[in-house]
């Protein structure tokens, strides 16, 4: 549904979208800001193939992610994106993911309750539902290009790229999109080889896994007791299926970590990031199980 000029939806946290102590993970928040740039994109009535046919496609640059609580599996909240006017070959993007209306569960009991709720799912839609959300989860935003498939040099924006998409100026305040300096040395480093099932649709490395290979490749003792506060990426160059990579990271701090990934074949940086961490019992609440006799 778009509403003012956003395009919302809203969303119930899955199993496949959390963690160990039932979390919604951060690589599911940034696979969420795909889907929707996608679907988003796609109510233009421009579908993705469609844009490759004429040797065009959309590639990410950078992405900056605050994340100000941790939902947990069953709730529910209500995902927002907006395109923002183009600054010359740059297009930028913005999420903003709330809980919904009523959608902080008291108890993994309240939950499944709500869930079943026939009246809830059909709620849901409404426009007033969608309008009263409650409080941030998250806030994102993300710079793309368009380019020539042939070339691979920025393609001209126009109205056969962006058919009937509306804009928002809506923006986040700060220092979106500031630059990562690397360090003099690593602390961890890694090799890989991206598989068949890492390509994306591009036939490249699909974005999401350079993410979940800088956040795979940290040591425990760093991360035991903290969540991901900030993230902030920059996708330099593909890589390509039969690469060998180098995930890098460096411990600046308790709290900061800097990433790069590395093909090793000719050292091109294909991968830069910088994440921030603060105490989890800052970042989400504990999952709530009240033990019912008739559910058992």
């Amino acid at each position: 549904m778009i509403l003012d000029n956003k395009y919302t939806i809203p969303y119930t946290v899955p199993t496949t979208a959390i963690d160990g102590q039932y979390r919604c993970t951060p690589l599911s928040f940034a696979a969420l800001s795909q889907d929707l740039a996608a679907n988003h994109y796609s109510s233009t009535g421009i579908f993705m193939p469609q844009l490759q046919k004429k040797g065009l496609t959309w590639v990410i640059s950078k992405q900056h992610f605050e994340i100000h609580e941790y939902p947990l599996w069953l709730d529910c909240l209500t995902l927002q994106t907006w395109a923002q006017p183009p600054k010359g070959l740059f297009c930028f993007r913005d999420f903003a993911y709330y809980y919904a209306e009523g959608g902080k569960k008291a108890s993994l009991s309240s939950a499944f309750d709500d869930f079943d709720s026939a009246e809830r799912k059909g709620e849901e839609w409404t426009v007033d539902s969608l309008r009263q959300h409650g409080a941030l989860c998250v806030r994102g935003s993300t710079c793309w290009l368009v380019l020539n498939t042939q070339t691979n040099q920025p393609a001209v924006l126009d109205e056969t790229i962006f058919g009937s998409l509306g804009f928002c100026a809506d923006h986040l305040e700060g220092r979106v999109f500031a630059k990562i300096p690397l360090p003099e040395y690593w602390d961890r480093e890694e090799r890989l080889h991206p598989s068949l099932l890492d390509i994306d649709m591009n036939g490249h490395v699909n974005n999401l896994n350079y993410i979940r290979w800088a956040l795979s490749f940290m040591d425990a003792d760093f991360c035991r007791g903290k969540l991901l506060r900030v993230l902030d990426t920059n996708f330099l160059i593909s890589a390509q299926y039969g690469d060998e990579l180098c995930c890098r990271c460096f411990y600046s701090g308790e709290n900061v970590c800097v990433h790069s990934i590395v093909r090793t074949s000719d050292g091109s940086e294909v991968f830069r990031a910088r994440s921030e961490w603060a105490d989890e019992r800052k970042m989400a609440r504990p999952l709530q199980v009240e033990h019912e006799t008739s559910r058992l």
